[in-house]
């Protein structure tokens, strides 16, 4: 009996130290109903946030979907939420949004980098981009390990002998894809086996992104360097979560690790690197 009665103290007391971190948070969610004639980008520009940070907070929706009365989570200031699995850390967190620890634990009140499976981590649009390696015209689309390079080889899936035309970036379900560069988003949606693709065009490149679990933007919308477009996903023939990243240059296909910054520099804050299980098609 004591010992269950100790267990419940525990378990409350847990909760309690969240709530109270929750409350020291300089950050909070607004529930904004659409009104008549209203827009993603009217909306946006109302609470100062990206048309990309709407969608990621609102899954689903679209310039085409908003109905007058319909509901939709703003967070103050802008930002993304992401939410502690096993085995995270702040450092393994930060290298995701390609952020500082130091900027995450500031606006979440954190006073030590003690972090629990569940609990909700904010960050902040603004400490985005700080860990971009910008050494050349484009930067990674995202934190991971590569899975699979570009070039022939055994089709893991069909076993047939084909072009794989990009890179696999081996990464957890739910990391952040980011764009390569500026430029008009010209395909979102479903694609065959790319799954859940987006398809970004700049002046002189053509980006896919492709395995996503989500998508963040909208054909016609102008996206820029850095951006949250969407996340890592293993939709589509794929046999783990990962991006599949081509780049093409008048329709010609290009290796993107000949393009990309080092390999062993994707995040600049820290030259130490994270290990990520492998997944890919």
């Amino acid at each position: 009996m004591n010992l269950c009665h100790s267990r419940k103290r525990r378990i409350l007391t847990f909760f309690y130290l969240i709530l109270l971190v929750s409350s020291f948070a300089s950050y909070s969610v607004v529930t904004h109903k659409i009104q008549q004639n209203e827009t993603l980008f009217s909306i946006s520009i109302k609470y100062n946030v990206s048309i990309s940070t709407i969608l990621d907070w609102n899954p689903g929706i679209s310039p085409n979907s908003l109905r007058v009365g319909q509901s939709l989570k703003i967070p103050q200031p802008d930002g993304y939420l992401y939410e502690v699995k096993k085995g995270d850390t702040l450092s393994s967190i930060a290298k995701l949004f390609f952020a500082d620890v130091e900027d995450i634990k500031k606006i979440n009140g954190l006073t030590s980098s003690t972090i629990v499976p569940g609990q909700k981590i904010f960050i902040p649009n603004s400490a985005i981009g700080k860990g971009f390696n910008n050494e050349k015209s484009i930067i990674w689309p995202t934190y991971g390990t590569i899975s699979s390079l570009y070039g022939y080889r055994v089709n893991p899936i069909s076993k047939e002998y084909t072009l794989h035309k990009g890179v696999d970036i081996a990464a957890p379900t739910g990391t952040p894809v980011f764009a390569s560069e500026d430029g008009v988003v010209e395909f979102v949606g479903e694609n065959n086996g790319y799954g859940l693709m987006i398809q970004i065009d700049s002046n002189s490149n053509t980006f896919i992104y492709g395995h996503l679990s989500q998508i963040n933007v909208y054909k016609g919308q102008y996206v820029k360097k850095g951006q949250l477009i969407g996340r890592v996903g293993s939709t589509g023939v794929s046999t783990g979560p990962h991006l599949h990243f081509e780049v093409r240059r008048e329709d010609k296909l290009y290796d993107p690790l000949v393009l990309l910054p080092s390999r062993n520099n994707i995040y600049v804050l820290d030259e130490r690197e994270s290990a990520y299980g492998v997944g890919g098609e």
